[in-house]
């Protein structure tokens, strides 16, 4: 018999490889079940989205060619229900005001990753 597919799949877009790896491995030790994707960029990004077709994705913001913001939007295009956490350095009001324009869920500053970010991913899959 074939395992199911598990209903918790997460994206995480990060052009920072350690920084990327480091975030898919506490993922990994946080919830096993947990179905971890990953890209490199933005346009990565899209691509992967629409196949995987994840129910939330984790995304930096500062990204190369195509910023997080601008990928937000081009994947909610096609993955409305889907919710997006951006991972950010910048954690300034400026900042907090883009978040609201609806394609970005939420935002977990990088130095509050281990504190903030699942509480989020738990809250976005009623765990």
């Amino acid at each position: 018999m074939k395992a199911a597919s598990t209903d918790k799949r997460i994206l995480l877009i990060e052009d920072y490889d350690d920084f990327r790896k480091m975030v898919a491995d506490y993922l990994k030790t946080q919830d096993s079940t947990f179905e971890i994707f990953e890209a490199s960029s933005g346009e990565l990004g899209i691509v992967t989205a629409l196949r995987e077709k994840p129910n939330i994705i984790l995304m930096d913001i500062r990204l190369p060619n195509m910023n997080g913001i601008d990928t937000a939007a081009k994947i909610k295009k096609y993955l409305p229900d889907c919710k997006i956490i951006a991972l950010t350095m910048f954690e300034t009001a400026t900042f907090r005001e883009v978040f609201k324009s609806g394609d970005i869920s939420a935002y977990v500053g990088k130095s509050e990753l281990h504190e903030k970010l699942m509480p989020l991913i738990q809250k976005y899959f009623k765990v």
